[in-house]
């Protein structure tokens, strides 16, 4: 066994390493893999799978980035020139105030989505990585031979 151990702070603990593990705890169901395919497969006319991957404001098909407070979506263009002119967001009116670029989610389309024991197994490489990267905690009796 190891005398070392990682350190985390409570902000990292708390927005990255508890909700990693309550994802883990949890775990995927297979009743849970069997109702995301069935919402990935489900038929879309030709035309909502067209008007969903258009930015709402310029209705260009560039890739939308995904206001994190109030789950709007647009191109990271309009997104700047909007940002320019308005501290709010343009469908809903929500605050903007603290909202940057590098803030925006990438909006994933449903046929993007990877089925999810692969999400699950990425999510915890990526949770070992994290960890793994934090400082090592050296004890004290270590430095007192």
């Amino acid at each position: 066994m190891s005398v070392y151990e990682r350190r985390a702070s409570l902000k990292e603990f708390y927005g990255v390493i508890f909700p990693s593990l309550l994802q883990l705890q949890k775990g995927i169901t297979e009743l849970e893999d069997r109702k995301q395919m069935e919402v990935c497969t489900r038929e879309k006319s030709g035309i909502d799978v067209e008007r969903e991957d258009e930015c709402g404001i310029c209705m260009e098909m560039n890739p939308k980035f995904v206001l994190p407070d109030c789950n709007h979506s647009m191109c990271l263009k309009c997104f700047r020139d909007w940002r320019e002119r308005s501290q709010s967001c343009p469908f809903c009116r929500d605050s903007l105030k603290r909202t940057n670029s590098g803030d925006l989610w990438i909006f994933t389309d449903s046929s993007e989505i990877v089925d999810l024991p692969s999400i699950l197994r990425e999510n915890c490489r990526r949770l070992f990585m994290y960890i793994d990267k934090l400082p090592l905690i050296v004890p004290d009796h270590l430095y007192s031979m």
